[in-house]
């Protein structure tokens, strides 16, 4: 009898521990599930907004600039006092984003959108210029001297480099998407991802 009612003091002791085991193994797995989604999201959004420059194209430029001057007298060159330069030059421009304007949003489940800023001139690599052809008239004393210095930072200006960012537009964001899908992707390549450009039509 004692055998019997020990017997069964047994299979309800292990009947109210499954019972209890159940329930508190499902909390602990749904935490565990939200906190690994939230750790996911923190190191996606980290990686993403970066506080530093990104350089997404380097683009190579060289050319030939003519620059020409003479005196005048009434309005007229005077014959023998021209001045003229053929500088030749080449330059690498660097073009990206700010990386800490960039921001993503959780759109959805395993669906996120990167708002990225407007492109931007980031700086010049291997800028060479020297004068290709300098031909002065006999007279050309009497002129004032060809500003170099002057037309290289035309060449170099701000409305040159924003032509270079107009022209490479398409190039850009393509540059763009495979970088930060690159970025994301090592995270969590389940994830899907839109992007959104600033200054962009």
């Amino acid at each position: 009898m004692k055998r019997l009612l020990l017997s069964g003091l047994g299979v309800l002791l292990a009947v109210v521990v499954i019972v209890l085991l159940v329930p508190l193994g499902s909390v602990a797995k749904n935490s565990l599930f939200g906190a690994a989604t939230d750790s996911r999201d923190t190191r996606i959004i980290t990686a993403v907004e970066r506080q530093e420059q990104i350089v997404l194209l380097s683009t190579s430029t060289q050319g030939l600039t003519e620059e020409k001057s003479s005196s005048t007298l009434f309005g007229q060159d005077l014959p023998g006092t021209g001045r003229t330069q053929f500088l030749q030059y080449t330059y690498r421009a660097k073009l990206g984003i700010e990386g800490n304007e960039v921001s993503i949003e959780e759109t959805g489940e395993n669906q996120y959108l990167v708002s990225v800023p407007e492109f931007m001139f980031i700086g010049h690599d291997d800028v060479d210029f020297k004068t290709a052809i300098d031909d002065n008239g006999v007279l050309s004393w009497v002129t004032p001297e060809i500003d170099t210095a002057s037309k290289i930072t035309e060449i170099l200006g701000e409305d040159e480099m924003a032509e270079q960012i107009s022209s490479n537009s398409d190039l850009l964001q393509d540059q763009a998407r495979v970088f930060y899908t690159g970025v994301i992707q090592g995270i969590d390549k389940d994830v899907e991802i839109d992007f959104e450009f600033s200054g962009v039509e």
